[in-house]
């Protein structure tokens, strides 16, 4: 009877951290997920050339994704020639099994 107490409270110990393991996986892909999502969103800006329609799509999208996006411009010269945008996603993370989840931000730079 103690052998079976020992091998059960080894397979619990055991499929608790595969659990672990795998939540911690798994939020580690929806960080990836996002910033990817985000220099994908930062490309399509640059090569649209800042079009406010292309960037209120991108918006829009991200809406649809489950992504907050905010697109603002920026100026960084004196005379204002240069075309820059700064983009701001916030997504929202998740770990069950620690019983932790959040809201986290990535920023990026379109020029």
């Amino acid at each position: 009877m103690k052998y079976v107490i020992e091998a059960f409270s080894i397979l619990f110990t055991l499929m608790a951290g595969l659990y672990g393991s795998v939540s911690v996986i798994s939020v580690s892909g929806q960080i990836a997920a996002a910033k990817e999502y985000k220099a994908d969103v930062i490309a399509e800006i640059e090569n649209s050339n800042f079009n406010p329609s292309v960037i209120a799509a991108c918006t829009s999208q991200a809406d649809a994704e489950g992504y907050q996006l905010t697109v603002s411009d920026c100026t960084y010269d004196a005379l204002g020639d240069l075309n820059t945008a700064e983009v701001i996603l916030t997504y929202e993370y998740n770990l069950p099994f620690f019983g932790v989840s959040g809201t986290r931000t990535t920023r990026g730079i379109a020029r």
